[in-house]
């Protein structure tokens, strides 16, 4: 099972309570999964759902606000996505005056009206209902592979821009931090930072998608930390080698020149060394000297740079008289 259907499946399993948290909930569902339609001469609403254990809470959290039902009108697979699909429609005798109640209809009927209506969402409580019910309706959320490069990705998908964009304002009251795309003729409200993903878990009290979400960051965190360590050794790595073979370009420069014999003991020592060890670090030289690092990194700078400096001169005045 995905990480989408463990949050969805922990969300109904605590339930929505209180008649106002409850209509919010339906709000978002409806504004998420329904479409207005008509049947026998009546404008009435279908919630098509994809997930049977979504569409069974939903059809019990109907009855319970309004002592409605809501009946399986048809069901179907999804050529997309393979899995079935649920179409439920409104048995009313009055679906519209249901609809308004919601906050979703135009006055005079007729279409969903946009944006969130203030009057649904009057407070926390009611807020945090109704981002549960657009996650149920049109929510998801995708964590990176074990390994792999994909990022985190939580998101909910609106019919319209405006609902959308009110719905971030939502989301950013309960300091959830979110950007809006469209996308396929809809509107995407989504969110990447796994820091808000864990927050937004956490305000909805989804503890165990939470501890399984925050071991997956830590796992995945600790693995970044591994890479950047082997990175930047090999990084390391590189410069000793490039510093290595510089190091004997140098020393070969003075043979030429000068003969590696009229060099200082330490240095001469140290060239040698050098010479017959090119793949070495300077740690690893120093061990094999049974001197330290720094002497060699000293003894190095100092005896090998002026020399060759001096060898370079006498080549560039050659050169000109020449």
């Amino acid at each position: 099972m995905n990480f989408t259907s463990d949050v969805k499946r922990e969300i109904i399993s605590r339930g929505i309570s209180g008649g106002a948290a409850k209509k919010a909930a339906l709000s978002a569902f409806v504004r998420t999964s329904g479409v207005l339609g008509e049947t026998g001469g009546r404008r009435t609403f279908y919630i098509v759902s994809e997930t049977e254990n979504v569409a069974e809470f939903f059809t019990s959290l109907f009855g319970d606000t309004f002592g409605e039902e809501l009946s399986v009108a048809r069901a179907s697979m999804d050529r997309m996505s393979g899995r079935d699909k649920l179409v439920l429609a409104c048995m009313s005798e009055n679906p519209e005056k249901l609809l308004r109640e919601l906050g979703l209809l135009k006055r005079g009927g007729g279409e969903f009206s946009s944006g969130i209506s203030r009057r649904t969402v009057p407070d926390e409580d009611c807020a945090i209902a109704y981002i549960k019910g657009a996650f149920l309706g049109g929510g998801s959320c995708i964590l990176p592979a074990e390994g792999g490069k994909t990022g985190y990705h939580l998101e909910f998908v609106f019919p319209e821009k405006r609902t959308a964009e009110e719905f971030r304002g939502l989301l950013a009251e309960e300091e959830l931090i979110s950007k809006v795309v469209e996308r396929s003729g809809a509107a995407v409200v989504y969110i990447k930072s796994k820091e808000t993903i864990s927050d937004f878990l956490s305000i909805l009290g989804a503890e165990s998608s939470l501890k399984k979400f925050s071991e997956l960051v830590e796992r995945r965190d600790e693995a970044n930390r591994s890479n950047r360590a082997a990175n930047c050794f090999s990084g390391n790595a590189d410069k000793s080698a490039t510093a290595a073979v510089r190091q004997v370009l140098a020393i070969r420069a003075i043979e030429r020149e000068e003969g590696l014999e009229n060099l200082e003991t330490e240095l001469k020592e140290t060239a040698r060394a050098r010479l017959e060890n090119p793949s070495l670090s300077l740690k690893e030289l120093a061990e094999k000297l049974d001197i330290s690092r720094q002497a060699v990194s000293v003894v190095s700078s100092c005896g090998w740079s002026p020399l060759v400096s001096r060898w370079l001169a006498a080549a560039r005045s050659r050169a000109r008289a020449w």
